[in-house]
């Protein structure tokens, strides 16, 4: 008898960094999720540039006898990856194939997979808080227990809702009503200003809740905390564990170690909210934090890893289910030899980092005046973006007001940003020419 594996569901990490054209439309621009997978299926036939150059997916350590123990399979894809499992083909009365997994999926079974960074390259252009007090890495997952409802197909949190009372960064998230999604910045004069967004469900610090169980908490610059004290608790609010720090100085960090035989650790095979902790931070001059925690096994493993993904197999919301009721994969072959439905196909949106454009001379001359007015401003020799742009790996053209296209300079693919007053730049050495002669 042949051994068959059929696909129990795929993944697809979508990064605005890779997935935007040459006229700067991006992958987010298509609402239907048929639309965003050709537009990714002709990124790959024209063998571009994708997420696979920095994150490789891959088994934790702790998850590889649950593969074994199953029959799963991770197998590589474009942008992503997919999950295989070995089955039993059955033919309906009617003609249709369905497929039944060789060994029963329990219905709260948890299947994990790592997104581990080949390098330190992909945070240079990945839009995030440039602040954070906790080193924490991204969790996703198709059940909402831990971190609230999301949307089909995306796996991601929400996006806190706009707080005026808040101090945000460039390129800060945040959402102003349904569908209404915004991205901070502040223009030349420092006047606050938002960029509205195509797409949604993009990865965000409600996604970030992963932590090893040692680890530095950052205090915000400017808090002066000297005295901070910290409890650990459980969901029902029980203190688990109490951590005090007192100094003479401010603290920019302080280390804390869990002790792992207080706090339940992911990856398992079945994971709950009783694995989500709080972490309550309280310190002089009116510091009040609490946080939202997950504890991962093995530090060597989260410390490279951008995201761990976990799949349950039954979830409190059906459309995100890997199984039906009958207990058989979701994809299955009509008795027109067609696949339909295709296995279920989950995405994860990320966002560029937005910089000002800033064009310099070479020889470090001023640049003339008034050049270029519909996208740039003049300042100290130098002509600068009026708002920032996403960074992308292609060339992308600017828009005029016309709608028509128009060709300047892009910064390098993955070149450092310069960060100053609170602004981030991407710096563009140009040489004197007709697009950018020098001042008289």
């Amino acid at each position: 008898m042949n051994t068959v594996y059929k696909i129990l569901f795929e993944m697809r990490l979508l990064h605005e960094f890779y997935l935007t054209d040459k006229e700067g439309k991006s992958i987010f621009d298509f609402p239907a999720q048929a639309d965003r997978l050709n537009f990714l299926k002709q990124r790959f036939d024209g063998d571009a540039e994708n997420i696979e150059d920095e994150i490789a997916f891959e088994i934790p350590e702790k998850t590889k006898v649950l593969f074994d123990n199953y029959h799963l399979k991770l197998i590589p894809a474009y942008a992503g990856f997919k999950v295989a499992v070995q089955v039993i083909s059955k033919k309906l009365p009617g003609g249709t194939v369905v497929y039944e997994p060789k060994f029963t999926l329990p219905d709260d079974l948890c299947i994990s997979v790592l997104a581990v960074k080949k390098s330190q390259r992909l945070d240079g252009f990945t839009n995030a808080k440039m602040e954070r007090v906790l080193p924490a890495v991204y969790y996703f997952s198709n059940e909402n227990t831990v971190t609230g409802p999301r949307v089909f197909p995306f796996l991601s949190a929400d996006i806190t809702a706009f707080d005026a009372g808040a101090t945000y960064e460039q390129g800060e998230l945040t959402k102003f009503a349904a569908n209404d999604y915004r991205e901070f910045y502040k223009d030349d004069a420092d006047a606050v200003q938002w960029i509205s967004l195509s797409g949604k469900a993009f990865a965000n610090e409600n996604d970030r809740l992963l932590l090893p169980l040692n680890f530095y908490y950052a205090f915000p610059k400017g808090s002066a905390v000297t005295k901070a004290d910290f409890l650990l608790k459980d969901k029902d609010g029980n203190t688990i564990d109490k951590y005090q720090f007192k100094g003479s100085q401010p603290f920019r960090k302080v280390q804390l170690a869990i002790d792992p035989k207080k706090v339940l650790q992911i990856p398992a095979a079945a994971i709950t909210d009783k694995m989500v902790y709080s972490l309550k931070v309280t310190g002089n001059g009116g510091y009040n934090k609490t946080h939202k925690l997950l504890f991962y096994q093995d530090e060597q493993e989260i410390r490279d890893s951008l995201a761990l993904i976990v799949m349950k197999v039954k979830t409190s919301v059906p459309a995100y289910n890997l199984i039906d009721n009958l207990g058989r994969l979701i994809t299955r072959k009509q008795p027109d030899q067609t696949v339909n439905p295709l296995p279920p196909v989950f995405e994860l949106n990320f966002k560029s980092k937005p910089s000002f454009w800033r064009y310099i001379n070479n020889r470090r001359k001023n640049l003339k005046s008034g050049l270029h007015p519909d996208f740039l401003l003049y300042k100290n020799g130098a002509l600068v973006a009026k708002k920032p742009r996403s960074l992308t790996y292609s060339q992308t053209l600017f828009r005029k007001p016309d709608n028509s296209l128009y060709y300047l300079p892009n910064p390098e693919p993955y070149q450092t940003l310069t960060f100053e007053n609170n602004k981030l730049y991407s710096d563009i050495m140009v040489q004197e020419s007709t697009l950018f002669p020098l001042a008289p």
